[in-house]
């Protein structure tokens, strides 16, 4: 590869992380990204619950009679920046609306994790080209195992990232 081309492939990728970084949030214990923009103002809710899958956590609120994704923490004895970056743009977590029949995912590398949160398929995967069917019914249930809690994340204690604060390494 010459040095035009690394040149391309760093600046797309400096591209990409600064596109996620906006959506990061700094708290004093750990990191969120956020999914639903300003979504403790879009929602009418009481609790957040979380739910581990692999080393983040995935912040859902009730919304109806189904589950909303609204953010991943990832806690700073775990997680840098960089790391954090380089983690959203190679996977994705999903929640599927509840349901008993195998389903497919579409542009899949490998499956991480995958379990049922009230019924609700959540999965993280890494991102490629493979299209992967899940049978919810061989998921566990794990509703049970996460307690329930009132909202933790303090959105008064949030700050934005600042870019310049942090030394983000480019992975390829």
């Amino acid at each position: 590869m010459n040095s035009l081309q690394e040149g391309k492939v760093v600046n797309f990728l400096q591209y990409k992380y600064n596109k996620l970084i906006g959506e990061l949030r700094e708290y004093p214990d750990c990191f969120e990204y956020i999914i639903i923009k300003n979504y403790e103002n879009a929602f009418n809710f009481q609790r957040t619950e979380c739910i581990q899958m692999d080393r983040c956590f995935v912040q859902v609120i009730k919304s109806g009679p189904s589950y909303e994704m609204i953010s991943f923490i990832f806690f700073k004895e775990d997680w840098t920046v960089s790391e954090i970056l380089h983690f959203l743009s190679e996977h994705r977590i999903e929640m599927f609306r509840p349901i008993t029949e195998p389903f497919d995912i579409q542009h899949v590398s490998e499956i991480l994790d995958a379990k049922l949160f009230n019924q609700h398929p959540l999965v993280l995967y890494k991102k490629g080209k493979r299209r992967i069917w899940l049978d919810p019914n061989m998921l566990d249930e794990v509703t049970e195992l996460y307690e329930q809690y009132n909202k933790i994340n303090y959105t008064g204690l949030a700050t934005e990232i600042d870019k310049d604060k942090f030394h983000i390494d480019y992975f390829e």
